[in-house]
C-alpha cells in the first residue's frame, strides 16, 4: 500500500511540475507576444488577440453580402480611410452620373483597394484621378471598387450588379491574379470547379471557432513554428465572416510550411504545390476575365486588362518568392496578355513596366505609399497614351 502511495505521490508531483511549467510557459509566451514586432504578432496571435490589439471585434471594413459573400461596409470611416454610401473606398459618388463626367472604375482585390496605404486619398485609383486632374482631365472621376480578398469571381458579380448596374462606368480597369492563384492550390482535382467552392466557404452568421488547444498562446506559437497550424491572421477577413476554409484548400498550409521550413509535409508529401498548379490550370481565371470584358462592353464601357506586378525580392514571402508562385503568376499574366490580344482589349503590361524595387512594396504584392503613388501615375500615363479618355 505504501508503495502505491509513493507512486501516486510521485505522479502528483510530476503533474504539478508539468502544470507549473505550462503556466510559466504560457505567461512567457504571452509576454513575448505583447512585445513582438507587428509581423511576429500577426504570425502568432489568436484572432481574439488581434481584435483586442486593433480595438475591433471584427474587421469592420467588411460585412456579409447576399451575392458577393462579403463586401466593404458602406459609410465605414477610421482615421483617413473611408468608404462611401455605395460601399466603395473613397469619396461619395453622385448617382446618376453628372452630364459630361467620364467615369473610370478600378476593380480587383486588396491590391486595388490598396490595403497597406491607410489614407484613401493615396490608394492607387485616387492617385490615378489626381494625376489626370493635374493634366487637365478634370471631368474624370476614378472609383475604387477593390475589396480585400476578392478574386475574379467576386469582381465579376460586383461588376455586373453594382458597378455597371449603378455607376455607369466609361472605362473599367481590371487588376487581378494573386487571389486567383490561391484558388488553384486545391486537391483533389475534381474539387477544382467553376464556382470556386474548393477554396471559398460560404458566409454564415457564425465566425471562425479555433480549437480548444489554440487558446493557448504557447501551444499556438509552437504549432505555427512547426507548420502544424496556420496563423489566425491568414485570411482574417474570411475567418471573421465564415468558419475557415473547405478542407480541399491548401494555400494557407503551403505558406505556413514554407515559413516554418517544413515543406513538403502533409498533403504536399503526396502532391506537391507545383503539381496542384500544373493540374489546376487558370481556366476559370481566363473565363472570368473574358466575362468581365463582355459585361463592361455590354454596358457601354471599355475594359483595360492589366498584368499583375509582384516582387520575388521578398524572400520570406512564399506567395511572391517561391518558385511555385512565381511560375503560377507568370502563367496568369500570360493569360491576361493572350486574352487582351484575343478580345482586342487595351493591355497595360504593368508587371513588365513596374520597377522591381522593394521600397515600392510592403510584402512583394501590396504597394507601399511610394509604390501606390507610382502605380497611380503609371496607370494615368497609360490611359492617356492609349487615348482612352473622351
Amino acid at each position: 500500500m505504501k508503495r502505491w502511495e509513493a507512486v501516486f505521490g510521485t505522479l502528483m508531483l510530476i503533474e504539478l511540475v508539468l502544470v507549473g511549467l505550462l503556466i510559466g510557459g504560457e505567461k512567457w509566451a504571452q509576454s513575448k507576444l505583447s512585445s513582438a514586432s507587428e509581423s511576429d504578432f500577426m504570425r502568432y496571435a489568436s484572432i481574439e488577440q488581434i481584435a483586442e490589439r486593433f480595438d475591433t471585434e471584427t474587421d469592420k471594413r467588411y460585412r456579409p453580402h447576399r451575392y458577393l459573400g462579403y463586401a466593404l461596409t458602406p459609410n465605414f470611416a477610421k482615421d483617413k480611410n473611408r468608404h462611401n454610401a455605395h460601399g466603395f473606398r473613397g469619396a461619395e459618388i453622385p448617382v446618376p452620373k453628372p452630364e459630361g463626367e467620364f467615369r473610370i472604375v478600378c476593380v480587383g482585390g486588396s491590391t486595388t483597394y490598396t490595403s497597406d496605404v491607410l489614407d484613401d486619398e493615396y490608394a492607387y485609383p485616387a492617385v490615378l484621378e489626381k494625376v489626370l486632374h493635374n493634366t487637365g482631365k478634370t471631368h474624370v472621376r476614378v472609383i475604387n471598387a477593390g475589396c480585400g480578398g476578392w478574386t475574379t469571381w467576386e469582381s465579376l458579380v460586383n461588376l455586373e450588379l453594382r458597378v455597371c448596374g449603378e455607376l455607369e462606368p466609361d472605362l473599367v480597369v481590371i487588376y487581378h491574379a494573386i487571389n486567383d492563384a490561391h484558388t488553384r492550390l486545391v486537391w483533389p482535382p475534381e474539387a477544382y470547379r467553376g464556382d470556386n467552392s474548393a477554396r471559398r466557404e460560404e458566409v454564415t452568421t457564425t465566425h471562425f471557432s479555433p480549437s480548444l488547444w489554440e487558446q493557448s498562446t504557447l501551444l499556438r506559437m509552437a504549432a505555427v513554428d512547426f507548420g502544424w497550424s496556420e496563423p489566425h491572421s491568414y485570411g482574417i477577413t474570411e475567418r471573421q465572416l465564415m468558419d475557415g476554409h473547405p478542407d480541399t484548400y491548401y494555400g494557407d498550409a503551403f505558406r505556413s510550411q514554407k515559413l516554418a521550413g517544413r515543406y513538403p509535409s502533409g498533403i504536399f508529401e503526396r502532391v506537391s504545390a507545383e503539381r496542384m498548379f500544373e493540374t489546376n490550370r487558370p481556366a476559370f481565371f481566363r473565363r472570368n476575365l473574358r466575362s468581365m470584358v463582355a459585361v463592361a462592353r455590354q454596358h457601354g464601357a471599355e475594359a483595360v486588362l492589366a498584368t499583375f506586378a509582384s516582387s520575388p525580392l521578398f524572400e520570406d514571402k512564399p506567395r511572391v518568392a517561391s518558385p511555385e508562385y512565381v511560375a503560377a503568376l507568370d502563367e496568369m499574366n500570360d493569360v491576361i496578355r493572350e486574352l487582351a490580344a484575343e478580345l482586342d482589349a487595351p493591355l497595360f503590361d504593368f508587371a513588365a513596366e513596374f520597377p522591381d524595387d522593394k521600397a515600392l512594396y510592403t510584402d512583394g504584392r501590396h504597394m507601399s505609399f511610394k509604390g501606390s503613388v507610382q502605380k497611380g501615375r503609371m496607370f494615368a500615363e497609360f490611359v492617356q497614351s492609349q487615348q482612352l479618355i473622351e
